[in-house]
């Protein structure tokens, strides 16, 4: 969990205490937990701070992260939500047990409440973007992420322009409790979270009688699917048995053509630490576009910084991972 945020804008006091019925900051971060200080409590970023018990927070999922304990309801939660679902579309993957959200708590070494304790901030993929450390992300997912915080007007802020330690991993409300700014960005967004309809993925149709990578490609991918062919780069009467096989076992249209659903349905997400014929299919590709490699099957470094290169030449993500679009560029 990050540890520091600075002050938003409009500034919002760092001194907020926790008041009322004994109601202190305590040393070490702990914190008085009558009612009356509860209620009491605001986040640095002038929101009402409590325990899920005291203020109104709802659960939040997204890919394949859920944010423990959720954010705040309402107009924070549509916004925050929709922030993250773009991340994980456009940045980078959200990981299973990486993101954050609510959390009652002080700032480290502050008398402040962080914004997590009001369910107003979230932490994306945490581990991989540590406090204090900089340049986490590639140029292109720095640009998506201006797109995401550009789209969202100023009521968000994120930790990466903080002029001090920076806070990569978060982002938080930037507007204190009743700016019109919150409720016109969640209109505008949607209430429910704002995830923008997904540019549709170009794919490259293959049939009988093609030659080449691609037909490489598919016959490495049937035999991931548990196919046996041989690889020879032809697209004849076996390859297209074997694809109308497929198709058939997936409930698709079964013509023996390679097109967009098909293509969706026959690729497998590689990444680092991935074995098989699927990583054999994208070192060949990586290969015949001009970054070379061993068509081990084994999913490497090496493997993993080509990738990421041909992604930042397309304008993909460059994160490394061979998924539905890195395949279609990889296959055009």
């Amino acid at each position: 969990m990050c540890e520091l945020h600075e002050p938003t804008t409009p500034a919002v006091g760092r001194r907020t205490l926790i008041r009322g019925a004994g109601g202190l900051l305590l040393g070490g971060g702990l914190v008085a937990t009558t009612a009356t200080a509860a209620q009491a409590a605001t986040s640095q970023n002038g929101w009402p701070a409590g325990s899920t018990s005291a203020i109104p927070v709802s659960g939040l999922s997204v890919g394949a992260a859920t944010f423990p304990a959720g954010v705040r309801s309402g107009d924070v939660h549509t916004v925050l939500g929709y922030v993250a679902r773009r991340f994980d579309n456009e940045v980078e993957a959200l990981v299973k047990g990486w993101c954050w959200g609510h959390s009652y708590r002080v700032i480290s070494g502050s008398t402040s409440l962080s914004n997590h304790s009001s369910g107003t901030a979230i932490d994306i993929n945490a581990p991989r973007h540590p406090l204090g450390a900089s340049g986490t992300f590639s140029s292109t997912q720095r640009s998506h992420i201006r797109s995401i915080l550009s789209a969202c007007d100023g009521v968000v802020r994120w930790g990466g322009d903080y002029s001090g330690r920076k806070d990569e991993m978060h982002f938080e409300i930037n507007v204190r409790p009743g700016d019109a700014r919150l409720a016109a960005l969640a209109r505008r967004i949607g209430g429910r979270g704002g995830a923008p309809t997904p540019t549709p993925i170009a794919w490259t149709t293959v049939r009988r009688g093609a030659n080449g990578f691609r037909t490489t490609a598919i016959q490495h991918l049937l035999r991931q699917r548990g196919y046996s062919l041989t690889v020879d780069g032809s697209f004849g009467a076996i390859t297209e048995s074997r694809v109308i096989s497929f198709q058939r076992s997936r409930g698709l249209v079964a013509d023996g053509i390679v097109g967009p659903r098909t293509w969706t349905a026959l690729v497998v997400t590689v990444q680092r630490g991935s074995q098989g014929q699927a990583v054999v299919a994208a070192q060949k590709l990586l290969t015949h576009r001009g970054y070379s490699l061993t068509a081990d099957g084994v999913f490497g470094s090496m493997t993993a910084t080509k990738t990421q290169a041909f992604q930042q030449s397309r304008g993909l993500t460059a994160d490394g991972i061979v998924g539905p679009r890195t395949w279609a560029k990889l296959t055009a």
